[in-house]
């Protein structure tokens, strides 16, 4: 029966089977006659969504979404009306293990599609968290949870601190619906996100940063950002072959809807980003890469050595404010309302699931809002 799932039996007799899952062992017994007998709709289901649950967790690391789906589909067709009943919790340590439970709760959320972005910013909070809280997970308390969001607020930012509190809900979520744990001890606590000011550029600013004398590799990749707005992951990501340059627009996966969309180069980004490539002798397939060469070739330039760069342009052009990569998106959205972009033309270039993500990146302007009122009210 769970040929399918790729376990191993290391021990079987006529009473019970014992099976070497990822961490220690998980014993079951089951009634045993030239496999497993069907047994009504009398077992327990807490067993089998463990062995499920294990399963699932122990092929994650070697199987897809769309894959872990199906095999979840298998089991579950395949244990429907078994009992299976726990032999012995003795040599099952494993589910009071933290980071056990950790792998089980990455493998749920890769068996629904979650991006490998999103999975890492789990575990980095899940990591942190137990890091400073040496407790095991069913001993958590709130006030273990409102300790740690207090010490780290004190080092990231607010909103920053609502994604790492959202995290951990998602965590703690999961172990409260599964069973694991009787009550979500994060359910009481709430952190409300903040609209942060001055997040975009004014138009002074924008002239600052594009007058600050940059290599052609910098100045491709900050006029490229201007003009596009792509998260940095997926300008990390991205390849030459994204870029065309005849109707002047990329086109790339996006990195959290996993949609494919295109975005414009404006004629200034096209410009310098051709001049760029034209620069390079190398053949990596990356659009930007790093200046330095290891082995005679440059590498593929990463997310924090583009953050680098965009700070680095930001101090020298004398900003009061971090240049981030996110700054250059809510600039190209703010820019794109000014003139009167359809909201959900804005969405779009940005890559937003939500047109009311989108709202939150276009600044609130004044006149733009004073002249969009005229214009209704005009209509009317």
């Amino acid at each position: 029966m769970f040929k399918e799932a790729k376990t191993t039996a290391i021990h079987a007799t006529d009473q019970s089977i014992v099976y070497r899952l990822t961490q220690g062992y998980y014993t079951t017994s089951l009634p045993y006659r030239e496999g497993v007998k069907n047994m009504g709709n009398t077992g327990n289901p807490d067993n089998k969504e463990l062995v499920i649950h294990s399963i699932i967790t122990a092929m994650s690391p070697t199987l897809d979404s769309e894959e872990l789906r199906h095999l979840d589909d298998i089991l579950r067709e395949k244990l429907h009306g078994m009992r299976l009943e726990e032999e012995c919790t003795e040599v099952s340590t494993w589910s009071d293990d933290n980071g056990y439970i950790i792998k089980m709760f990455l493998a749920s959320k890769k068996l629904i599609g979650c991006k490998n972005g999103s999975l890492e910013q789990y575990a980095l909070s899940l990591k942190q968290f137990f890091g400073m809280i040496d407790k095991n997970y069913r001993d958590v308390k709130k006030d273990d949870i409102k300790y740690f969001l207090a010490v780290r607020s004190g080092e990231v930012a607010h909103n920053t601190l609502a994604n790492i509190k959202t995290n951990l809900s998602s965590f703690f979520t999961f172990l409260h619906d599964e069973g694991y744990i009787p009550t979500n001890p994060i359910k009481p606590i709430k952190i409300k996100r903040v609209d942060v000011e001055n997040i975009h550029l004014t138009v002074d600013e924008e002239v600052a940063v594009r007058d600050v004398r940059k290599s052609l590799r910098d100045e491709a990749m900050i006029d490229f950002l201007f003009s596009t707005g792509v998260r940095v992951g997926e300008l990390a990501a991205m390849d030459i072959s994204n870029v065309d340059f005849v109707a002047g627009t990329v086109t790339f996966r996006g990195e959290k809807s996993d949609r494919f969309r295109t975005v414009i180069l404006d004629a200034r980004a096209k410009r310098h980003l051709a001049a760029y490539l034209n620069s390079r002798k190398d053949n990596n397939p990356a659009l930007f890469v790093t200046e330095r060469v290891y082995d005679g070739q440059p590498r593929r330039l990463k997310k924090d050595a583009i953050e680098k760069v965009t700070k680095a342009v930001g101090r020298a052009a004398g900003l009061h404010k971090v240049l981030t990569v996110h700054v250059f998106r809510r600039t190209l959205a703010t820019r794109l309302a000014d003139k009167e972009c359809p909201l959900e033309v804005v969405q779009e270039i940005l890559g937003h699931r939500s047109p009311t993500t989108t709202k939150r990146y276009i600044a609130q302007n004044q006149e733009r809002i004073r002249r969009q009122a005229v214009r209704y009210m005009d209509a009317a």
